[in-house]
Order: structure tokens, then sequence, then C-alpha cells
């Protein structure tokens, strides 16, 4: 049964993200790589399941992973997503969502990143931080730098049959 984690393993030094990172040098994979992060599987299952649904084989995937596209591939996972919606701060992000970075309106792209919000093992207090499957430096994947990434669109995403998590600040 897919959940979404509620709580990450930490120490004083740092967290360990609950969501093992899928990195991808294609540049127009970050969406798919977001889903296989949240899939807990494969970027190469995430590709063949997209292609399934009649994304072609080679890129750019762009034309086709619109909202509709991206939550029937998480649907295939046993996820459910929301429809994109605009973030104006990282606090109103749900628990679990992809979300875009890098945004440029003219041309409506962006990079996909995973955003996890959970409470940390050896504190309890919460955890909000990015994994972003194309980010150029290793030491960039995993980060809690946010309104740095400065997120501007979202989908929230939570296991299917159960309702979206409620626990971000308005």
């Amino acid at each position: 049964m897919t959940t979404i984690p509620t709580i990450v393993t930490s120490s004083a030094a740092g967290f360990q993200p609950a969501f093992k990172p899928v990195i991808t040098q294609d540049r127009h994979a970050c969406a798919l790589a977001s889903i296989a992060i949240i899939a807990s599987t494969t970027l190469a299952d995430v590709f063949a399941k997209a292609e399934e649904l009649g994304m072609p084989a080679t890129g750019p995937y762009n034309q086709v992973l619109d909202g509709d596209f991206l939550a029937a591939l998480l649907a295939k996972f046993g996820w459910t997503a929301t429809v994109w919606k605009e973030c104006t701060k990282v606090s109103t992000l749900p628990d679990l969502s992809i979300a875009m970075v890098d945004y440029d309106a003219d041309w409506e792209v962006g990079r996909h990143v995973v955003v996890h919000r959970a409470k940390a093992s050896h504190d309890a207090k919460m955890v909000t931080y990015a994994i972003d499957p194309t980010a150029e430096k290793p030491a960039l994947h995993v980060r809690t730098d946010l309104e740095a990434l400065a997120p501007t669109w979202y989908i929230g995403v939570h296991p299917m049959g159960k309702a979206p998590a409620t626990s971000a600040k308005k």
C-alpha cells in the first residue's frame, strides 16, 4: 500500500530523505524522474508506463506531459494527483507534491522537483525538502533551501483512496 512518509530519519547533523533520489541527465525527463521518486521505482519503469499511455519513445516529452498525463501516470503507481495550482509560498505546499521551479511564463516550462514535508525523528520538527532530479551538483539533489528554488506551480500527490494531507499552513 502506498503511503506518504510522515517521519524522516534525522539527527542533529541532518536528515535522510524518505524518498530515494532518481537523477536524470535528460532535461526533458525531470517530471518522469519525479514520478519515479514518488513511486519508489526506476526511471526506466516510469518511461515504459508513460509510453503505454502514449508518450513518444524519444524526447522532447513536454508536449504530452501535462497535468492530466502526469495524473494518469501517477495512477499507474497507486497515487492520485491534483490539478496544477499556483504556489506563492513554500509553506502552502501540501505534504507531498511535484513542484515547478525555474518557471518561464513565456514558454510555460520549468523543472520538476519532488517536495516532501515530514517530522524529523530526532526532535519532531517539520522538515521540508526537495529532491531535484536534474540538479547539476550532487550536493543539490536533496535540498532544504526551497525559497531559493522558488516553486511557482505544483501538483499535490497522495495515495489512491486517501484524502490529501492538510497540514500545510495557509
